[in-house]
C-alpha cells in the first residue's frame, strides 16, 4: 500500500501545563486548526476511572455479513505448475489491474498475481459464542478507539479446493497457498495486505483498510460508515458520564 510523505504522522513530544498541551521543549504544539492527533499516556495518569474503563474496553463491530465474497492475492512462480483445472477458478492480473484500487497494491507482477474468491460462512461454534450471533461475518476488533484487529466466522473456498469451511481467513490464506503457491517453504502471509473486501465504488480495497481511522478519499462507504457509527457511540458514552 503506498504512502504519501504528507501524509506520515509526526512524533511530538507533549507536556499538559496549566490545561494547555505545550511542547516539551517549550511552546505551543504549532498544528493547525481542527488537527486530529493520538493521544499516548500513562494509564496512570487518567484520573477518571470510567473515562479509563471505557478506553480499555475490548468489543466487536460487525463490517461484512453472511456470504460476503472476499478475493485472495496468491503468487504462482514459474516452474511450479498448478493443475489447469484449479487454474480456472484464478483471476489473473490483468483482470485485477482495473478492479483493485489504485495504490493499494504493490506486488504486481505479470503472470505471477492471480486472485481466488472465498466467502464468509457461518459461524462455528465457538465463533457463535464469541460473537454472540449464529450469522456469519467479519468483524473489526477494538480496544478503547483503537483497531486490534478483524475476526471473521468460517470461510468457504471453492470446494474443488476444499470441500468444508475452514476456521478463518488465515487458514483459507494456508489452504489457497498451499494449492497455488507450492514453491513456499511457508505458507502463512499477512491477510490484511492479501486478502481483499470490495467497497460500493466496485472496487476491491485491503482489508487493511478497514482497520484504517484514518480515511482519506469519500469513496470507501463502508469503511467510512463503519468508523463513524464507532465514534458516534464513543461520542455516546462519553457524554453519558458527564
Amino acid at each position: 500500500m503506498s504512502i504519501d510523505h504528507s501524509d506520515r504522522r509526526l512524533r511530538i513530544p507533549v507536556r499538559f501545563v496549566d490545561g494547555v498541551w505545550e511542547c516539551d521543549f517549550g511552546g505551543a504544539v504549532p498544528v493547525k486548526e481542527g488537527s486530529h492527533a493520538d493521544l499516548v499516556v500513562q494509564r496512570a495518569a487518567i484520573k477518571d476511572k470510567d473515562f479509563l474503563a471505557v478506553m480499555a474496553r475490548r468489543e466487536t463491530h460487525k463490517v461484512l455479513e453472511e456470504g460476503t465474497v472476499l478475493i485472495v492475492a496468491v503468487t504462482l512462480k514459474w516452474g511450479h505448475p498448478v493443475p489447469k483445472h484449479l487454474m480456472q477458478l484464478a483471476k489473473p492480473w490483468d483482470w485485477a489491474r482495473d478492479e483493485i484500487a489504485k495504490g493499494y497494491f504493490d506486488i504486481w507482477g505479470a503472470g505471477d498475481t492471480y486472485f481466488v474468491e472465498v466467502r464468509l460462512a457461518r459461524p462455528d461454534p465457538k465463533q457463535a459464542r464469541r460473537f454472540k450471533t449464529d450469522r456469519g461475518g467479519l468483524w473489526l476488533i477494538t480496544q478503547g478507539v483503537e483497531a486490534i484487529g478483524l475476526a471473521s466466522t468460517t470461510i468457504l473456498l471453492p470446494e474443488e479446493i476444499w470441500p468444508e469451511p475452514v476456521a478463518s481467513l488465515n487458514h483459507a490464506y494456508t489452504k489457497l497457498s498451499e494449492t497455488f503457491e507450492t514453491w513456499r517453504i511457508s505458507h502463512t502471509g499477512n491477510i490484511y495486505r492479501r486478502v481483499f473486501y470490495q467497497e460500493s465504488n466496485g472496487k476491491w480495497y485491503p482489508l487493511d483498510v478497514l482497520r484504517n481511522r484514518a480515511l482519506d478519499k469519500q469513496d470507501k462507504e463502508i469503511a467510512r460508515g463503519l468508523w463513524a457509527a464507532f465514534m458516534a457511540k464513543m461520542t455516546s458514552a462519553a457524554s453519558s458520564r458527564k
